[in-house]
């Protein structure tokens, strides 16, 4: 796909997702297929093992029921989602029930069958994660030797395969010094390059990845900095289409509002997506579908704001408040506004990661 065409397709995804918002409609489902991975990031929220996956036709029936809920962009992830070995067989039945499928992947377990089959399916997103410009930077977050070679191996496969992927890198003091040679390596390969600065905790509630936020000393400038990381889902700025707009299913089939939204609305493997999503009256879900920038005390009368990329999911995780503060974004806000008194004041988000 080309940078045209995604860029072509925004103003239209944006009014999708926000009527789609105002009706409650999920137009969007993260699917975590595995919570397995053959990588240990020493930054990454998943931190779980162990759980009872669903099924090839467990997943189809999922599809089905996401299909009859009025969804039409899937992401698949993990985990690791090469690691099961239908992974194929879920996304190719999603394409064929009328689903834009989008992917992400660390790229080490693609091959060019695999590639050349992704390509058929059309992605409307195709993220791969980099952490380094060399093996000894990459290596050192990843823990695991040779995954430098092996992610590099699959961008070149997919664009090989006619395929432009999005490669995401995690601004972590690990790499904070290496960005502009980042850049320059997957502009090389044929990619997009893009800056993922959103760091939250695991899914087990704890803070470790915090301890990777880069610096003020990152540096970049402007070229570093955007907006929220998904603009065309979160919307106004501190708010989000969690719940709204778009949900994420767990490999055992809960179903939270978002990827890093701890709120449990059910398992479908006991009740439909469509009651599960319908929620009932008076609950967490329904008080999440009626806040406003109003609910946000706390950030409203805070001179971070212009820099703030809160989110939602990350604020209940860290304060048990939708509406509360997070710690987190603040000192990411922080850092935003050391930078921009570097650059003039200007928040560039030529390089922020699109959801598309």
């Amino acid at each position: 796909m080309t940078d045209t065409a995604v860029v072509a397709r925004r103003p239209l995804l944006q009014e999708v997702i926000a009527t789609c918002s105002k009706l409650n409609i999920p137009a969007q489902a993260v699917l975590e297929l595995t919570y397995r991975c053959n990588l240990r990031c020493a930054h990454c929220y998943v931190d779980l093992e162990g759980y009872d996956e669903m099924t090839l036709g467990e997943w189809k029936n999922v599809i089905d029921q996401l299909k009859a809920a009025g969804t039409m962009y899937l992401l698949f992830t993990g985990g690791e989602i090469t690691l099961r070995p239908d992974w194929l067989d879920i996304a190719i039945y999603a394409r064929r029930s009328g689903f834009m499928p989008g992917f992400l992947t660390n790229g080490t377990g693609l091959d060019p069958a695999a590639c050349r089959a992704l390509a058929r399916l059309k992605p409307f997103s195709l993220g791969i994660s980099l952490y380094g410009a060399t093996a000894a930077i990459h290596e050192s977050v990843t823990g695991q030797t040779d995954s430098f070679a092996k992610t590099i191996a699959g961008i070149k496969m997919l664009v090989d395969a006619g395929l432009v992927p999005t490669v995401q890198t995690m601004i972590m003091k690990n790499n904070q010094s290496q960005l502009a040679q980042i850049q320059s390596l997957v502009e090389s390969l044929g990619a997009r390059f893009r800056i993922n600065m959103g760091m939250g905790p695991t899914k087990t509630g704890r803070d470790f990845p915090f301890r990777y936020e880069p610096s003020e000393e990152a540096g970049g400038g402007d070229a570093w900095w955007g907006e929220s990381p998904h603009p065309d889902i979160c919307g106004e700025p501190g708010l989000c289409k969690a719940g709204k707009a778009m949900c994420s299913i767990s490999p055992d089939g809960d179903v939270f509002p978002c990827v890093m939204f701890p709120l449990k609305l059910g398992n479908v493997r006991q009740t439909d997506f469509e009651t599960i999503w319908r929620g009932e009256p008076d609950t967490e879900l329904q008080r999440l579908r009626s806040m406003t920038r109003s609910n946000l005390v706390a950030c409203n009368a805070c001179q971070l704001r212009q820099y703030c990329q809160r989110c939602t999911g990350i604020a209940y995780r860290e304060s048990g408040d939708a509406g509360g503060v997070s710690p987190s974004a603040c000192r990411q806000a922080k850092t935003r506004r050391q930078l921009s008194g570097e650059t003039g004041g200007v928040i560039c988000p030529k390089n922020l990661m699109p959801n598309q």
